[in-house]
């Protein structure tokens, strides 16, 4: 009873015969499909245009900032602003705009092809000259045929221009898109490809190729390296538009630089002008006072006068150069003009500030080369600016007030010292007055000139802010598609999809085909196999007759021989035959095992009990159904009147007679066992054909009258939840003696020689 629960469960783990069956069956899709695989993977690798990069790698200065300004370097988070400056600069539509003018892009020659496209790059064999009319023509496809070397076909509407005007090399055309001249050039063919077409390009797609195909990323962040990556379908123009973007932006940087040094240069030269003017009407005093009074000796009484005096005056003109400079950055701050102004003078904490604003101004001009004025990034900026310029310019007036409080306690100190230096001659005062103006101004004057200087000489030795470390590369191999990547991929499809494939094959595969599936899912005996028959019988299944020596013959004689071992008792007389639903050969195996037994010279009848859907009278010889068991058992005949022989000497059958309302109730009532004891004493043997125990409960009433119980499953037909009936039958009812027939095998079935030692004529075919 335990190994009838165990037949109940599950089947787990992965069961070897199985899969190698679903193997054995789908074997051929499996090579289908990675065929299929393989071939797609071709194809992609074929009809995929080859895209390659060219890349160069540079080296930027983050400490090249002018040294003059007191910058430092502020460690690691200052080279990745820097650097992340210099990305963006190149990866902005200003630098790309740069990049359009001054390379010639703005026309583009393809060769037409039945799938993919070819960019004639420094290669067409024509040239066009253009001005363009209408803008609707940039960026359409103009179609060029050449038919010599002096004449071409235009089409600007199609790819047909086979009805196009035609027109001569050289000749200036006027159409209303455009006026053009198309020339030959050295790559001319006259034995070459005749179909092109050509490109206008328009800015704005340019800066759409660029954004696409331009990539500037970081390589080493401690070492300020960058790489600039482009991308092309062809090699030698992405190698060109690399070194071009690298000679641009080393010009760009250079010029720049160039600039910011022209800007303090113009601004010192502004300043000494006026000090020069100054210095000069000191210089004629001077030298009037000493023409005039032919001295410029001071008085020895008047030095510690002078002195104290001169100390003022020096405080004084400090402070009002300083004033000054505070009113000119407060116009310049307004106008965002801080660079042009000197605060070196200012408090370090506001010349800070300034160079911080500096900063800001400089990343705000970067983030508007590559944002709209409404972007979070350039509003926020614009805030920081905003509020550093109040801080700044509060600062400084704060800072002028504070000047003019002191100016206004040098002038009363001065007054009071005044007062007692005009009691001294006042030709000898004006002229040390002059005197300390004088060399202040010279000071003032020589410092100015020692900046402008290092300017000069800064701007003379100017350098990029970076070095080239490796220039654009020609590629050699494409970096898409990758053959091998891709034949990797078709060949892991392939597998994906064959497990895919196999393991739902596995999992839907729940039908017996072998007895090694029946022995797994039940424990019932086996009583033999009968392979499927080669030819389909279409007059009737009783066939051992005509071919005794067929392997269908020899498998039902070994189950005869297994049937005398199970039923050696020689008391047991019925046998009956079931399956657990229609289609599985139960009648063909209760009339042919009849009839193998018959041969045998013992008596046998089949009875057939399956009164819903009757089949026994058409497998043997097509007989009449009209009297049989049901009329039988309703007293309507007698069962000498319903017995029919066939041409089988000793087998006989009674048919299931008409269709009655009610088969469970009359095999219950006591004739059906009346019907069975007085077959059994004319008969040496009684085969019930019953019904389908999966479906209706009559063959479960005649299994109980049965001696043997013999189930039949269908190879490749019969599932295996099936055979649950089979062991719920076993465990609901008792079963004692109840053996399984494996219905039309495979041909392989079988041990020893296989039922293959005959063919189906009778004739030997293997050994």
């Amino acid at each position: 009873m335990n190994s009838i629960n165990e037949n109940n469960q599950e089947y787990e783990g992965i069961d070897l015969d199985k899969a190698q069956a679903v193997l054995k069956k789908n074997w051929i899709w499996i090579v289908i499909i990675f065929v299929i695989s393989i071939t797609s993977a071709y194809l992609v690798i074929r009809w995929t245009k080859p895209l390659y990069e060219s890349t160069s790698e540079l080296k930027l200065d983050v400490e090249a900032n002018a040294s003059e300004l007191g910058l430092v370097n502020f460690g690691e988070n200052n080279n990745i602003n820097v650097i992340s400056g210099e990305i963006e600069l190149i990866q902005s539509r200003l630098f790309f705009n740069k990049v359009i003018d001054n390379i010639d892009l703005n026309i583009s020659y393809f060769t037409t092809g039945n799938v993919l496209i070819d960019e004639k790059y420094q290669n067409s064999p024509f040239r066009v000259k253009f001005i363009v009319k209408d803008g609707n023509v940039y960026d359409k496809r103009i179609y060029v045929r050449l038919i010599n070397k002096t004449k071409y076909q235009i089409s600007f509407d199609g790819e047909d221009v086979s009805g196009a005007a035609e027109y001569k090399t050289g000749e200036l055309v006027s159409t209303p898109q455009l006026n053009f001249t198309l020339e030959l050039t050295e790559h001319y063919d006259e034995n070459g490809e005749s179909d092109y077409f050509f490109t206008i390009n328009s800015r704005a797609q340019l800066i759409s190729y660029f954004e696409r195909n331009l990539v500037v990323e970081p390589l080493n962040l401690n070492a300020n390296t960058i790489k600039i990556a482009l991308q092309d379908f062809n090699r030698y123009k992405a190698r060109d538009l690399v070194n071009a973007i690298d000679s641009l932006y080393l010009n760009y940087s250079k010029q720049e630089k160039t600039k910011e040094n022209k800007q303090k240069i113009e601004w010192l030269d502004n300043e000494l002008r006026e000090i020069e003017s100054q210095l000069e009407d000191y210089e004629n005093y001077f030298e009037t006072f000493t023409v005039e009074n032919r001295t410029s000796d001071l008085n020895e009484d008047l030095k510690n006068l002078i002195l104290i005096i001169n100390d003022i005056d020096s405080q004084r003109l400090s402070i009002k150069n300083k004033s000054k400079d505070i009113k000119i950055f407060l116009k310049n701050l307004e106008a965002d003009k801080v660079s042009e102004v000197n605060y070196e003078q200012l408090p370090r904490f506001i010349g800070e500030n300034i160079r911080l604003l500096n900063e800001l101004f400089l990343e705000r001009e970067q983030l508007r080369l590559s944002y709209s004025e409404t972007t979070f990034a350039l509003t926020k900026k614009e805030q920081e600016i905003q509020s550093l310029k109040t801080a700044i310019s509060k600062n400084l007036k704060e800072l002028y007030e504070r000047y003019q409080t002191h100016l206004d306690e040098l002038i009363k100190r001065k007054a009071v010292l005044q007062s007692d230096f005009e009691k001294l001659p006042g030709k000898n005062t004006e002229f040390n007055k002059k005197q300390r103006f004088f060399e202040l101004y010279e000071e003032f004057y020589l410092s100015l000139m020692q900046s402008k200087a290092e300017f000069q000489i800064a701007e003379a030795g100017t350098t990029t802010k970076f070095k080239i470390l490796s220039s654009a590369t020609l590629p050699s191999q494409p970096i898409s598609p990758k053959k091998l990547i891709i034949m990797g991929i078709g060949l892991m499809a392939g597998l994906v999809i064959s497990f895919v494939f196999l393991s739902l094959r596995y999992l839907l595969h729940n039908k017996i085909t072998t007895t090694l599936d029946l022995e797994k899912v039940t424990h019932t005996p086996i009583l033999g196999t009968v392979p499927k028959a080669s030819d389909k019988m279409h007059d009737t299944s009783l066939i051992i007759d005509r071919r005794p020596k067929s392997a269908v013959s020899e498998s039902l004689r070994t189950i005869r021989t297994n049937i005398q071992f199970m039923m050696n008792s020689g008391k047991e007389q019925v046998i009956s035959v079931t399956s657990t639903i229609s289609g599985e050969g139960k009648t063909f195996i209760a009339v042919n095992l009849g009839g193998i037994i018959a041969l045998s010279r013992k008596k046998v009848i089949v009875v057939d009990l399956d009164m819903r859907k009757p089949r026994v009278h058409l497998s043997i010889e097509k007989g009449s159904n009209d009297k049989g068991v049901s009329t039988i058992l309703i007293n309507r005949h007698e069962v000498e009147d319903c017995i029919v022989n066939t041409r089988i000497e000793n087998l006989s059958y009674i048919p299931a007679g008409p269709t009655p309302p009610n088969p469970s109730e009359l095999l219950l009532n006591g004739a059906f066992e009346n019907l069975i004891n007085e077959l059994k004493k004319s008969y040496d043997l009684v085969i019930l054909d019953t019904p389908p125990a999966g479906l209706v409960t009559d063959g479960i009433i005649a299994m109980k009258k049965a001696d043997l119980a013999i189930y039949i499953v269908r190879a490749s037909y019969s599932k295996k939840v099936f055979v649950k009936t089979l062991n719920r039958l076993v465990k609901a009812h008792h079963f004692k003696n109840i053996s399984v027939i494996l219905n039309a095998t495979a041909r392989s079935s079988g041990n020893g020689y296989g039922y293959g030692y005959y063919d189906e004529k009778g004739i030997a075919s293997k050994k």
